[in-house]
């Protein structure tokens, strides 16, 4: 089976970290899979997989699609943020949606199997309240106005772009952003976008290092959530003066935030247990066997059509 991969594969935070060799895809697929960047390629191969947001941007001209081709609509990006994906005619051109959403047909979400283990490491000690990592002008949700107000009530260390007030002593990249926010006790999680199981590493990242989410996002973030306390939902409060309020209580009363980490104490909620058991075989190995499953379910089709026309 050949896939071709239209865009270079970008990698996550936690799973990846650059861009995918095409050593390391090798070793990522099964042995009977050829893969390849090649766009050459493209009318021969079984299945080709498209990096959907940055389509427009890297399209070279118009493509037709060869009968019995697999296309696989590859996305890590709200559609709030790219609301063109949700167009009825996209559904009809692709046949496999490899997404963070939990109904993908591979489900690739900002979290691995490794995380079984990740998420329960154990807290260090804290020497600051509130940090923040915000650098993207990406607004949808409308964070960066809710972050502005927030701020007037409660001092927040910011490392990133948007509203640079603190600074790394050493910046060796993401390994120092980890670190940073293992020294926290709260960390600001606000997606860029408010939509169902878009839930990404700012939510994951403090809660694999012991810092405590402050989060706005997902409606089902809770679905994603390690322990009945683990984050703070700025939903909860009915404005950015109560949420300021209440953070600087938990940094006043160390007993009630030592309760927010008693999470990593005791097994993972079943359901964020379930999923990441879900995610115990790789992506790409579930992609080939849905490539596989979708083009063995059409020649079978095509197989009782023409005994249908013999008889």
């Amino acid at each position: 089976m050949l896939i071709l991969f239209y865009q270079r594969i970008r990698k996550t935070r936690f799973s990846f970290y650059d861009q995918l060799r095409m050593d390391e895809l090798d070793r990522l697929l099964p042995r009977d899979i050829e893969i390849t960047y090649d766009r050459a390629k493209m009318p021969v191969a079984d299945a080709v997989v498209f990096n959907l947001p940055f389509l427009h941007r890297d399209l070279e001209g118009d493509l037709e699609k060869p009968d019995g081709q697999v296309w696989v609509a590859w996305s890590y990006e709200s559609e709030a943020n790219y609301p063109w994906m949700l167009s009825d005619g996209l559904k009809e051109v692709f046949d496999l949606w490899m997404t963070y959403h939990l109904d993908a047909d591979i489900v690739l979400p900002y979290y691995d199997y490794t995380f079984r283990e990740k998420l329960l490491t154990p807290p260090c000690g804290k020497d600051g309240d509130v940090c923040m990592f915000v650098s993207s002008p990406v607004n949808h949700s409308h964070r960066l106005e809710y972050l502005s107000e927030l701020t007037r009530f409660l001092p927040i260390d910011s490392y990133g772009r948007w509203r640079r007030n603190s600074f790394l002593k050493e910046d060796t990249g993401y390994a120092s952003k980890l670190e940073t926010i293992k020294r926290y006790r709260f960390t600001i999680a606000f997606e860029n976008a408010t939509s169902p199981d878009y839930v990404t590493e700012k939510f994951f990242e403090p809660l694999v290092m012991g810092s405590v989410p402050i989060y706005l996002g997902a409606p089902n973030v809770r679905t994603f959530a390690p322990g009945p306390r683990s984050f703070i939902d700025a939903r909860a409060y009915e404005s950015p003066e109560a949420l300021a309020a209440g953070i600087r209580k938990y940094c006043r009363d160390e007993a009630a935030y030592a309760e927010l980490l008693e999470w990593k104490k005791a097994p993972l909620r079943p359901g964020l247990s379930k999923l990441i058991e879900d995610q115990e075989v790789h992506a790409f190995h579930r992609l080939a066997r849905e490539i596989e499953r979708l083009k063995n379910k059409r020649d079978n089709n095509h197989e009782e059509i023409e005994l249908s026309q013999v008889l």
